[in-house]
């Protein structure tokens, strides 16, 4: 009995009582979801102060295979040291690489090339460098990954400026052994200007998977690279460094193949 007085009177209460929150919905708001709406708001505001990124700048990463010995010595060698700049090459053979010295390492593949063309003859930076080196076993070739760079000429002084400083944070990165994205999102875009270059924290993206009998070569620059870099700059002291690093290293192996290896034989 107790039971039923009280769904009556729920009834009754219901009929007597209208419920204006869905009859009048525009009575009410949620301030949470106006706090969004703001900042939202004033998030694409300050967004749409910069150029779209999808027109200014691009970033990706290429292969590139060594057609002569000088290039296959070149990624092979002492110079092919990861995070080191690429100069571009272009010339009536076509879009490539080439050493300090002016020697050719490699043309780019045909679609490579016409992506990278069509930027030049626009007017666009391009900057280059060297992310990986391979190395086949079946044929005893190298092949290098270059992580590429470029901006439009129509951007001011400043955000070129930043941009120059990001693509040097993210080839130090790369240096370190990573494989960081290098395309941008909008906000990402403009972290980089607002920070003048000095945010480049891009996503880490997984190495490519190889075939069977090639391996990676080098992915990151060693003690030895980075003395090595200073040398090909023109620091002197380093070429020193280097070869008394050298030194040490071929001593030390001699030593323990004195102390552990010839009693062995005695």
């Amino acid at each position: 009995m107790h039971y039923r007085r009280t769904v009556k009177a729920l009834l009754l209460y219901t009929d007597i009582m209208p419920i204006i929150p869905l009859q009048n919905p525009e009575r009410f708001s949620d301030p949470l979801g106006d706090h969004m709406q703001a900042a939202t708001a004033a998030q694409a505001q300050r967004l749409g102060k910069y150029p779209q990124v999808k027109e200014v700048y691009q970033g990706f990463y290429l292969r590139f295979t060594p057609l002569s010995a000088r290039g296959k010595n070149y990624i092979g060698g002492a110079e092919g040291i990861i995070g080191t700049r690429l100069i571009l090459k272009n010339d009536e053979e076509g879009l490539g690489f080439e050493t300090r010295d002016g020697q050719c390492i490699a043309y780019l593949q045909e679609q490579d090339a016409a992506r990278m063309q069509a930027l030049l003859e626009q007017g666009w930076t391009l900057r280059c460098t060297l992310a990986f080196s391979l190395y086949s076993s079946a044929d005893q070739s190298f092949a290098g990954e270059a992580a590429c760079f470029c901006y439009s000429p129509e951007l001011g002084n400043t955000t070129k400026d930043a941009l120059e400083s990001f693509i040097e944070g993210i080839s130090h990165r790369i240096g370190a052994g990573t494989h960081p994205e290098l395309a941008l999102t909008q906000e990402q875009f403009v972290k980089v200007v607002e920070s003048n270059g000095a945010w480049f924290l891009t996503k880490e993206l997984p190495y490519p998977s190889l075939p069977k009998g090639t391996v990676y070569y080098r992915r990151r620059k060693s003690i030895n690279d980075h003395l090595i870099a200073k040398a090909l700059d023109g620091n002197k002291g380093c070429v020193i460094a280097s070869w008394i690093g050298v030194a040490i290293i071929t001593l030390a192996a001699l030593w323990l193949i004195w102390l552990f290896v010839i009693p062995l034989f005695l």
